[in-house]
């Protein structure tokens, strides 16, 4: 029996009496459920609009090809600044307002990748009375009961308040690292000033030399001005460091061996070690020539100089029958190499935060040069540690040396 036979079965005249109060009983049920359907599809499509009325994103929907508008909900006007009939009557409106910087991408994107659900784009529309406002928008491809593609939703979202935000923050880390700079310059000031004074100093003896030198050859008046024009250079080459540093942010590195390094600063600060009556033990440049780490050879060495300064001001408050300053390498680690800088001097108050930007203990200090040694060596991928303050401990235990580490990467 086909189904246009049942279907006539179904509507044929009762032939008694109570088979017709049957056929109105089923037909009554039949229209009561069609009215729960009813008004159940009239409250699913209430609670819609509801939503669709008064959330901030807008809803839209397409057909399959995205000209023809199915729906927008009111978000649209307010964000957009345009009526939702203008849009029902060209749905090519909705994009038209995307920024003409914008456009083209947009445009092929939705293209290509809507009835695929991968459209997810961001760009920026120009409303009507002139504002620019930031979108997210997305779109997702709706399928008929046979699995084919019909209509196309989306959800366009207004991230105009979330885009200047991050803009601020932006612009915060960028005065922020500013600031960092500024104050490695301001740290490094007593240091940078020998970098460059002596440099210049040699290279003005050199040339008072060559201006004595008439009774001199011409070879070693030459040689004597080139050896000052070598200091010079070295002094401009400090300087464009610098203005590189300041420029960019982050340091000049590259590799070159340790041990020398260590040794300038060592060279630097004999004076006052020995003025000081202070012992030295430091690991010598042979032992380290095999060492080479990609640094900056400028920031590592004032690293270095506040390090061993610090540690011969700790002896100013303590009277020590030997005065001891140490400087030892540790390369056992694959990753990393550490510097450790120890002496036995006051040691460090536990109520002292080190690397905090002007917290210091000495009556005459700044207070930021730990904190931009810090600073220094994390922008080598490294890291400054305090990892004995020197002295006895909340919790008892004895620590015989103030110890801070320099952790240098090796790569």
């Amino acid at each position: 029996m086909t189904d246009r036979e049942s279907e006539q079965l179904d509507y044929q005249q009762p032939a008694t009496l109570e088979a017709a109060r049957a056929r109105i009983e089923q037909l009554e049920r039949q229209l009561q459920a069609e009215r729960e359907r009813r008004r159940e599809i009239e409250a699913n499509e209430r609670c819609f609009r509801e939503l669709a009325e008064h959330i901030r994103e807008v809803i839209w929907m397409t057909d399959e090809t995205g000209d023809e508008l199915v729906y927008v909900c009111p978000a649209y006007e307010k964000i957009w600044g345009q009526n939702c009939d203008d849009l029902y009557d060209d749905p090519r409106e909705r994009l038209a307002r995307v920024h003409e910087e914008d456009k083209p991408r947009v445009l092929e994107a939705f293209r290509q990748n809507a009835r695929t659900g991968n459209y997810d784009e961001i760009y920026r529309i120009q409303r009507p009375d002139g504002e620019l406002r930031w979108i997210r928008d997305r779109a997702f491809p709706v399928e008929n009961e046979h699995g084919q593609v019909y209509r196309l939703a989306g959800l366009a979202l207004d991230i105009t308040d979330r885009i200047e935000f991050n803009d601020r923050i932006s612009n915060l880390q960028t005065s922020i690292n500013t600031h960092d700079r500024m104050s490695v310059f301001a740290s490094l000031g007593t240091g940078l000033a020998h970098d460059l004074s002596q440099p210049l100093t040699a290279a003005r003896n050199f040339i008072a030399r060559a201006r004595m030198g008439f009774q001199s050859s011409p070879d070693e008046i030459r040689q004597t001005l080139e050896r000052a024009d070598t200091e010079i250079s070295r002094a401009v080459a400090i300087i464009h460091h610098l203005r590189d540093f300041a420029r960019q942010g982050r340091p000049t590195r590259k590799h070159q061996p340790l041990g020398p390094i260590i040794d300038d600063v060592h060279q630097l600060l004999d004076p006052a070690l020995r003025a000081n009556n202070i012992r030295y033990d430091g690991p010598s440049v042979a032992s380290l020539k095999n060492l080479d780490l990609p640094v900056d050879e400028v920031f590592i060495q004032q690293i270095l100089r506040n390090l061993v300064s610090n540690s011969i001001d700790a002896f100013d408050a303590h009277e020590n029958a030997t005065k001891s300053l140490a400087v030892n390498v540790n390369s056992d680690d694959g990753e990393f190499v550490d510097i450790h800088i120890s002496d036995n001097g006051a040691g460090v108050d536990d109520s002292v935060e080190v690397f905090e930007p002007f917290a210091t203990t000495k009556p005459d200090g700044v207070g930021l040069g730990l904190a931009v040694s810090r600073t220094l060596a994390r922008s080598h991928g490294g890291d400054l540690l305090l990892a004995s303050r020197g002295h006895a401990s909340a919790n008892g235990a004895e620590n015989a040396r103030t110890v801070f580490t320099l952790r240098l990467p090796r790569h």
